[in-house]
């Protein structure tokens, strides 16, 4: 190599290591998080053991807030208690992934909660367990949740018979998993749902279908999880404004504190990130399982 493409070389390693500085230079944290992190604090210190009064407006929707949660999860949790009361300050989350960001993130990195995070995929997990490999309130575990160990998982974390939270974000079988818990009865349920099937069906990923492909082929439809909590004892209380999570309380925590199941919003399209984002469309031959008629019903006909 002759002095000209030596010189060369070095320039470009000079504008490389520069741009990289000049990246690193511009990196801040988003101020916006702290001003959200701010006000939900104060929506926390409003937070008792027992219940407050609801507002004369029983809906949820202008109560959702992000601050670790992906959407508004963080906001509705905290009025929901604020209206039910917190006698025990404990929450599990599974498919939690890096705990980055998930429904119970602000639970346990800023109000002090107790709490459980399972992650199925071993990177993640790894990032993960790394987070909290020095916190005393926070076990993280590492196994795929499903219909069949859900409930030894919990015991062998020491989760409370009546924990104040549990998310189910698996992107499949979540229906069945939540359908499978039986000796834990959660003061509140946050279960993600596909906003992409019809919400008045009743439909289903079936049991043995519990992989996802990245496509709008997933988990069950909003009147297959209302129905299957209204079954274990709970009333659908919200979904928040993307279209992807469900919110439910516990029926006889929810009386009068919340609107009426029929009164709450069914959102009957994905609009992730509030941006009218949507997976991809399900491929050719995948079905869903109609509960209504035990008959398998083909994707491209749930919408």
């Amino acid at each position: 190599m002759d002095h000209s493409q030596l010189l060369s070389t070095f320039l470009v390693g000079v504008r490389s290591r520069t741009n990289a500085i000049r990246r690193l230079l511009t990196l801040e944290s988003d101020r916006a998080f702290y001003l959200s992190l701010w006000e939900l604090a104060q929506r926390y210190a409003q937070v008792a053991s027992t219940p407050a009064e609801p507002p004369a407006d029983l809906s949820l929707s202008r109560f959702e807030l992000r601050v670790c949660s992906q959407n508004g999860e963080d906001g509705v949790l905290a009025e929901i208690f604020r209206r039910i009361g917190l006698p025990v300050r404990c929450f599990v989350e599974f498919g939690i992934e890096s705990g980055r960001e998930g429904t119970c993130v602000y639970l346990a990195d800023v109000a002090g909660w107790r709490g459980l995070f399972i992650e199925a995929d071993p990177a993640l997990y790894r990032q993960l367990a790394r987070k909290y490999m020095r916190s005393a309130r926070v076990e993280t575990m590492h196994a795929l949740v499903t219909t069949d160990n859900v409930e030894a998982l919990f015991e062998r974390a020491g989760v409370p018979q009546e924990p104040d939270v549990v998310s189910i974000d698996i992107n499949g079988a979540d229906y069945w998993v939540w359908e499978a818990i039986t000796n834990y009865h959660p003061r509140v349920v946050v279960i993600e749902y596909n906003a992409a099937i019809d919400p008045h069906r009743r439909l289903v990923q079936p049991r043995h279908q519990v992989s996802w492909d990245g496509t709008e082929f997933l988990g069950a439809s909003l009147a297959a999880v209302q129905a299957l909590g209204e079954d274990k004892g709970y009333r659908l209380v919200h979904t928040e404004m993307s279209g992807l999570n469900a919110f439910f309380v516990r029926e006889d925590l929810a009386t009068n504190r919340f609107p009426d199941s029929d009164g709450v919003a069914a959102r009957g399209f994905p609009n992730y990130w509030l941006r009218g984002y949507r997976h991809p469309r399900a491929h050719r031959g995948q079905s869903y399982l109609d509960l209504d008629t035990g008959e398998l019903i083909p994707a491209a006909d749930a919408h």
